[in-house]
């Protein structure tokens, strides 16, 4: 009984010090030299698709934005916080945004955006090898609310090549 009562002290503390190197990261920022890669224009392309089908209904992310997010301490706390990960999510609608105190102003300006065409099909060409994140989402009016969710996937980009992303 008290191997488990220390293992969930471990497990506890473990928790505590991911939330706290979270905050650290979002406090801290970006430094210009974590995110220089990713303002180059590189080989490669990564384009997907996201869709969702709800009560025999196919909703995309027509219109809305599709982004691009270099991989940096900042942005995987930024995914961590919305997502509850840094690999792959989503997060509802119904939940609302996750509020930031402030947003780095290198994590505005390195992030890519494109918009979705009819299709939920969207593109990012010219990109430079590296971790980025692709994030989008899809949204409709329910019977009285806004239904849907955002969603995130992390690529690794290399080799002039082109990645496609599906998401959900």
């Amino acid at each position: 009984m008290k191997s488990l009562a220390v293992a969930f002290a471990l497990i506890l503390a473990l928790a505590g010090c991911a939330q706290f190197q979270q905050q650290s990261a979002l406090s801290t920022g970006i430094s210009p030299g974590e995110v220089e890669w990713a303002r180059k224009s590189g080989r490669n392309t990564v384009s997907g698709n996201t869709s969702v089908k709800s009560a025999g209904t196919t909703y995309t992310c027509a219109g809305q934005s599709a982004n691009l997010i270099p991989e940096t301490a900042y942005a995987r706390a930024r995914m961590t916080a919305i997502f509850g990960n840094a690999t792959r999510g989503q997060r509802a609608a119904s939940l609302g945004p996750v509020k930031f105190e402030r947003d780095d102003p290198l994590y505005v300006q390195t992030l890519r955006t494109t918009r979705c065409d009819n299709s939920g099909s969207f593109s990012f060409p010219g990109v430079p090898d590296g971790v980025w994140y692709v994030t989008t989402s899809v949204k409709w009016q329910g019977s009285s609310q806004v239904e849907g969710s955002s969603m995130m996937q992390r690529v690794d980009v290399q080799g002039a090549r082109l990645v496609k992303v599906m998401l959900p």
